[in-house]
């Protein structure tokens, strides 16, 4: 390996660190992140699979890294380096039976790289997020003896894994993975009590902080089989155990005036403060079936099937009246022709897909269920092995029903899928 491709290999670990930092910024705002672990995010967050529906349980490329199935690793070339970025951002609005608001919110979305290590062996490392929190939600009551009194339910923060990947191939056939996961994050909720109409009553604000840092497995199987004239079947199915995460957690309750509307707090007294209980977090185990369906350089389909058990979800030994949760994708992408000199748009990837998802949160007796339809190109740069990716997903999450909060969703992410030969013997320098 010659200097420059060190110097490269550097750079990448070093965004790869920093990287970290960006993932601390609440990239979500929704009211129905205060439930659990927050909003969770799949592993399927590439851009390349966003547009296909999220569809990733059963995908291969030697250009992407696919995270969701660490089976999938030992498509990587043999002598290739692979870099995989991107970003997402999302316009929201939300409505009940009477109001109706809009937010945005940007991040950085992934940071994954795939490299061999020996002829049946390959390996992966990358930054996820696992979950988001951002809400801020005022409710307003009435009671005879105070009158009227609001609170507000603010929170920040999500969950995040860096992980090492492992992808074997048994066969020409069948091929086994695994991820090490270490989870990292801080999630902060508060309430504020307060009363609109009278300056001489004093606040109270109620904030827990909880900081969580452990390490979890998920496996992935893969199955490969040609059928003939260029046409190959994939089949791919993942577990990922259940784990009891380590969590930190700081209590504090304390009266004030001010802090209303992000306002000075002038502390008055602290009522109850509990520092650095130690605790865990059970987060379930959770099973993943998928296959895909591939014209090799022109077309491909596939379907994923999810399912998670968060009715076993507990933090510090109490659960959160948690559903199980599951979601089905489907997905494709078709290329005119990946090798036409004549015409780039020829050479683009058109892809498409469509997921429902099932949620773990159930208001009032009614489930918060999503679906999104989602379409993207991959755009190849001209004389590189590097792609853009772009993809859009349309949406809806939750219900206007009981004066429920109802979502619909635009989301964008933007990746680059690098590609580069580092590891090429040369006959000559």
């Amino acid at each position: 390996m010659n200097f420059n491709r060190l110097r490269k290999i550097q750079l990448l670990l070093t965004l790869l660190t920093g990287s970290i930092a960006a993932f601390a910024q609440t990239g979500i705002d929704s009211p129905y992140s205060r439930f659990g672990v927050g909003m969770t995010q799949n592993k399927n967050t590439n851009a390349r699979f966003q547009a296909m529906g999220g569809v990733s349980n059963a995908m291969t490329s030697i250009r992407v890294v696919n995270p969701s199935n660490p089976a999938t690793y030992t498509s990587f070339d043999s002598l290739s380096f692979i870099f995989n970025a991107g970003f997402n951002g999302s316009s929201v609005t939300y409505r009940t039976t009477t109001q109706t608001e809009q937010g945005t919110n940007a991040t950085l979305s992934y940071v994954t790289m795939g490299f061999p290590v020996t002829r049946w062996w390959r390996s992966s490392l990358g930054l996820l997020p696992y979950s988001q929190v951002g809400y801020n939600i005022k409710l307003s009551f009435y009671d005879e003896q105070i009158g009227r009194y609001n609170k507000v339910f603010k929170g920040t923060g999500g969950l995040n894994e860096v992980y090492w990947g492992n992808g074997f191939k048994i066969s020409d056939h069948f091929s086994a993975g695994v991820n090490a996961n270490y989870i990292f994050g801080r999630n902060t909720n508060s309430i504020l009590l307060y009363s609109p109409d009278s300056a001489y009553y004093a606040n109270t604000k109620t904030e827990s902080r909880l900081q969580a840092s452990d390490f979890m497995l998920d496996y992935g199987i893969l199955f490969k089989h040609g059928l003939g004239n260029k046409l190959d079947l994939n089949i791919g199915l993942t577990y990922s155990q259940k784990v009891n995460l380590s969590v930190k957690r700081e209590y504090l309750v304390r009266s004030m005036f001010g802090g209303v509307d992000d306002g000075v707090e002038y502390i008055l007294d602290t009522i109850d403060y509990r520092p650095k209980e130690k605790g865990t977090i059970i987060l379930p185990d959770g099973l993943g079936f998928g296959f895909s369906l591939v014209k090799q350089n022109r077309w491909l389909v596939g379907m994923d099937l999810n399912w998670k058990n968060w009715e076993k979800y507990k933090v510090f030994g109490s659960n959160d009246s948690l559903n199980n949760s599951w979601n089905v994708a489907l997905g494709g992408q078709f290329t005119p022709n990946n090798t036409s000199i004549s015409g780039y748009w020829k050479r683009v990837s058109y892809r498409m897909g469509t997921r429902y998802e099932h949620t773990y949160i159930q208001l009032l007796g009614e489930p918060i269920n999503e679906f999104g339809i989602s379409f993207g190109v991959g755009l190849p740069l001209p004389r590189t092995n590097t792609t853009i990716d772009v993809s859009a997903e349309i949406g809806r999450r939750g219900t206007t029903n009981k004066n429920l909060i109802q979502e619909t969703f635009v989301n964008f992410t933007l990746g680059a899928s690098i590609y580069e030969r580092w590891f090429e013997k040369r006959r000559y320098n």
